[in-house]
């Protein structure tokens, strides 16, 4: 094997390497890239999920708000049958 048949398999191989070497830098700045960009959106998600939290008691009935409501319903509506059967009475 003469020197330029060697020089010209160490220059393949670093080549060789050299590719390699530049696919897995690639292959790392894109994935870091993806997690930072599943990071912001978890962020996002995260400050709109709390958000959704902090405005959920104002916005909701209660459940016994809605059962006092029904209630007073209820008696207003007992009312009226009772003037109603009294109306039909006196007639």
């Amino acid at each position: 094997m003469n020197w330029e048949a060697a020089a010209t398999f160490v220059l393949a191989l670093v080549t060789l390497a050299g590719v390699n070497v530049g696919a897995v830098r690639w292959l790392l700045d894109r994935h870091e890239h993806e997690l930072a960009s599943d990071a912001q959106r978890l962020e996002d998600l995260q400050r709109n999920f709390f958000e959704l939290r902090a405005a959920l008691p104002l916005e909701y009935v209660r459940r016994d708000d809605w059962i006092r409501f029904s209630a007073t319903q209820d008696a207003k509506l007992d009312a009226i049958r009772d003037e109603i059967a009294a109306i039909r009475e006196s007639l």
